[in-house]
């Protein structure tokens, strides 16, 4: 018997609000394919921001899921939505919800929105206090194939990253509070496309080294998804040098397979003065302020 302890439910009367972060990868790595399975073997640091989706949970009679804005996704292919359906199977005495998504997160980015989403899904169900002996790990491995960022979302740490994105490794310190400024174009990139746009040009990891500076080896990196991401979108190559010519960076580089890039700045204010810089070169484009978490 496993019911969910009484002292640590959530009323099912009370809606429960959860931030869902954003997502970088401060770098990737494309390590090879994988012989087992013919996946491509990563190494990437996940970091997560203060800007993200708020996913609302209100008590209901049945299930139901309300995006705002419409992202136009249908309900079996929208990941929040899959990924009640997957927590509820495993624990059917978690109640029905209503998922309200605010969406801040742009699609087609790079920032793992999709995946926030489902990760909020999985924290709301622990919250509401969903407690199994020793099966708290085996919930979070049955959406892990909901996508390749799910267990890095449901982790929410700055962290190394292994394997096809599912393997943790070492947490990576001292980056909480960096100044990010975040630019997208308006079109996106295929992230199978980017994969294949490699041509089987992979790279070797990083020796990463917990005792060295972290933003050394940061700077030492990159993502090899970049180069293909640039000849599928060129205006890739447009958010990069627009970032890299702002006063204050310390590092621009694209985010997963994009299309939204990303700046490194040591302090807030020149962070918010490009922003306001870059909103008015370029005003149809995405862009905002966040900090690693």
């Amino acid at each position: 018997m496993h019911p969910l302890a009484s002292d640590q439910r959530q009323p099912e009367s009370v809606a429960v609000r959860i931030f869902a972060p954003a997502k970088l990868n401060l770098f990737l790595h494309v390590l090879g394919r994988r012989p087992e399975d013919g996946l491509h073997a990563l190494q990437s640091l996940f970091v997560f921001l203060s800007l993200g989706d708020q996913v609302t949970f209100s008590p209901a009679e049945q299930n139901d899921l309300r995006m705002t804005p419409d992202m136009d996704v249908a309900r079996e292919q929208n990941l929040a939505w899959r990924a009640l359906s997957l927590v509820q199977g495993f624990a059917p005495e978690l109640p029905s919800v209503q998922v309200s998504v605010d969406k801040v997160i742009p699609t087609e980015a790079g920032l793992g929105g999709g995946t926030a989403d489902a990760a909020a899904v999985v924290h709301w169900a622990e919250q509401y206090g969903y407690q199994r002996t020793g099966q708290t790990a085996d919930i979070r491995s049955s959406l892990a194939g909901l996508g390749a960022d799910m267990p890095p979302a449901m982790d929410q740490k700055s962290r190394l990253w292994t394997g096809s994105g599912d393997q943790p490794g070492p947490r990576v310190l001292g980056l909480s509070g960096v100044p990010v400024l975040l630019l997208k174009p308006p079109t996106g990139v295929s992230t199978r496309a980017c994969f294949t746009g490699l041509k089987g040009q992979f790279s070797p990891p990083v020796d990463w080294q917990p005792d060295a500076s972290a933003r050394d080896q940061i700077i030492a990196a990159r993502n090899d998804l970049e180069a293909p991401a640039q000849t599928l979108n060129p205006e890739i190559a447009t958010a990069l040098a627009s970032l890299a010519a702002l006063p204050g960076v310390w590092l621009v580089r694209m985010t997963g397979s994009g299309s939204a890039c990303f700046a490194l700045f040591d302090e807030k204010g020149p962070r918010d003065a490009a922003l306001i810089q870059l909103r008015q070169a370029l005003p149809t484009w995405w862009s905002a302020a966040a900090d690693i978490l």
